[in-house]
């Protein structure tokens, strides 16, 4: 995906990438290991054999109340042609009102030439609502639950619509997209526990919550003044990897977790998950079947950060790290490490009842990483990395009228394993982690449970050979991919507040199989390319998703299930074997369980155009 045209220059096969083990005075050995590529658009796509409304859409969706809607509409064919980061800003009207759910839909139209997909972003008054990705050609839906924002989402807003595109003429990259952004707002009695007040964090030029870490530049802070009267608080982060850490999981070291600090303690931990975009690895299997939270993001985690309230004083600060990127630079010297952080901080306020006294009762933490260990084999090299993490406070406040207790544990473990040399790679990393929050007191009582499990597993063979000067750019490749891969997502999350109960279970899988080859030509020296001709192709793709989404026991289930097949040297759009998709009613009597969710098994990418 992202950003630029080129990000990644893992050219293995033609010079060997420097591992260093930290800390050692071993001398430096030289791995070679297979040249996989990161993402690729399609100049010459053919003509589309299935035509769905929209040829690339989520899995994931959202069956609404059975009431008609009152109907926002953001923006109607917002055009983002050379945008970069500049946002398209509109000031809306949502009516005031009682609204039991809100949805935001955004549909995305890609034409006038190629692209590559793209990254998307929606914020309202600054907040980031709306974290996603684009199809690199014809067009996508998506949706996602803002009904946590509604007390946002009210009266004069303004939102920044972020499509962070970019043109190089040079190789016919010039597509455009259009953005349809629709609010659906569903009239009802609102969810209890609800915040009221939302505080952006690292505000850009732009003036939206977005800032990109590095290896150079890894720690983000901001000074908070938290209102009078805050008598709970949550943080919502979102993030992706982008340069050469767009698949951090293949990297060494392949294990990236978002610390949290606040007042200098570290208070929280987010996984980041395994996202794949349109065009990552093998460009074929994602069209026109997406993997597991691209063109929008559904699987949240919140931290409960109330405990910290005891230490409220006028100007506290909460800062984020992304772990293991200054040893990714020393082990290959690329600072090219990138990601991209937006978040808020939601808060419950009364101003008319402020704290008077607080005591911070439990405050620990425990972070370990084993940082990279690398065996040599008789077949190649061999990488393992794990770790694990507990975090555990507690806090009594006492406020003008009433009390709160707040006790928030977090709890995880992460393990990467990797075996490769010049033309085959086995990779897998898994994430699995807690959180387990609860108050009481005289002012609302509630529990927030999550429990996640994020694995991904590949295996490829690879084949390259220059054509032309390696040194000199542009040159070109033979080529050939195969493999296959195999990710998941396991999500169960619980939200209890004063006696009302939001569960959601979503287990989502996605496994794809085969490869292609043709001529790529390099480019420039950050790894962009592009396939200038074809000979073979074959890509079978399926995904399937049960999620469940209950208050107090009843709602829905949702099945889905489709298979995207690619099996043509000339019509790189592929086609849809099947999609079927199911809503099943559900009452308080078959709630989800989360026993035996935790199962699975679960890779530095080069990035390629097509013009054949």
């Amino acid at each position: 995906m992202r950003k630029s045209i080129a990000f990644i220059l893992l050219f293995s096969i033609l010079a060997g990438i420097i591992m260093v083990p930290i800390g050692s005075s071993q001398p430096v050995s030289i791995i070679s290991r297979p040249l996989l590529l990161g993402n690729v658009s399609v100049l010459n796509s053919g003509k589309i054999q299935y035509d769905p409304t929209y040829y690339s859409f989520e899995a994931y969706q959202i069956h609404p109340p059975n009431v008609t809607p009152v109907v926002v509409r953001i923006a109607n064919n917002a055009v983002f042609n050379n945008s970069g980061l500049t946002p398209y800003i509109v000031h809306v009207n949502i009516p005031k009102g009682n609204y039991s759910m809100l949805i935001l839909s955004v549909s995305i139209n890609e034409s006038n030439g190629a692209q590559y997909d793209r990254p998307v972003y929606i914020f309202a008054n600054d907040v980031p609502i709306f974290w996603g990705s684009t199809q690199e050609f014809l067009n996508s839906t998506a949706e996602t639950d803002l009904t946590m924002f509604e007390n946002l989402l009210s009266g004069n807003v303004t939102f920044q619509l972020v499509l962070e595109n970019f043109y190089d003429a040079k190789i016919g990259i010039t597509g455009i997209y259009k953005m349809n952004v629709t609010l659906y707002l569903y009239p009802g009695t609102p969810p209890k526990g609800l915040p009221n007040y939302f505080i952006p964090l690292f505000l850009n030029k732009y003036n939206y919550s977005y800032v990109i870490l590095n290896p150079l530049n890894d720690y983000i802070s901001q000074n908070l003044t938290i209102p009078h009267g805050t008598y709970r608080m949550t943080l919502l982060l979102y993030e992706e990897g982008g340069g050469l850490d767009e698949f951090w999981y293949v990297n060494e070291p392949a294990t990236r977790e978002i610390q949290v600090f606040y007042d200098n303690r570290l208070v929280g931990i987010v996984n980041p998950y395994q996202t794949i975009y349109t065009g990552g690895i093998d460009l074929f299997w994602w069209k026109p079947l997406t993997s597991i939270n691209t063109l929008s993001f559904h699987s949240p985690y919140i931290i409960d950060l109330t405990p910290l309230l005891a230490m409220s004083s006028p100007n506290n600060i909460i800062a984020v790290t992304v772990t293991n990127l200054e040893t990714a630079l020393q082990l290959t010297g690329s600072a090219a490490y990138d990601w991209d952080i937006a978040g808020v901080l939601m808060l419950w306020v009364n101003g008319s009842n402020p704290l008077i006294s607080a005591k911070l009762l439990t405050a620990y933490s425990k972070f370990m990483d084993s940082s990279p260990i690398f065996n040599p084999g008789l077949v190649g090299e061999y990488y393992q990395e794990g770790g694990s993490y507990i975090l555990n406070y507690s806090a009594v406040l006492q406020f003008k009228n009433g009390f709160e207790y707040s006790d928030v544990v977090q709890e995880g473990r992460f393990y990467a394993y990797q075996t490769f040399n010049q033309l085959y790679e086995k990779a897998y990393l898994g994430e699995n982690f807690m959180e387990y929050a609860i108050e009481k007191g005289s002012l609302y009582n509630s529990t927030l449970y999550y429990n996640v499990y994020y694995p991904i597993s590949m295996q490829f063979s690879v084949f390259a050979s220059p054509i032309s000067n390696p040194h000199v750019v542009p040159y070109n490749l033979s080529y050939a991919q195969n493999g296959t891969l195999n990710l998941g997502l396991y999500y169960y999350y619980t939200n209890i507040f004063d006696n009302q109960n939001l569960t959601i279970k979503t287990t989502e899988n996605v496994t794809t199989v085969g490869g292609f080859s043709g001529i790529i030509e390099v480019i420039n020296r950050y790894g962009g390319a592009v396939l200038v001709s074809i000979i073979s192709n074959n890509a079978l793709t399926t995904k399937s998703l049960v999620n469940y989404i209950l208050l107090n026991g009843a709602g829905y289930k949702e099945i889905f299930s489709a298979q995207g097949l690619q099996n043509s040297t000339t019509n790189f759009i592929g086609y849809y074997v099947y999609q079927k998709i199911q809503f099943i009613p559900i009452n308080n009597s078959d709630p989800p369980n989360v026993d035996g969710m935790l199962l699975v098994k679960p890779i530095h990418f080069l990035r390629i155009i097509v013009i054949v």
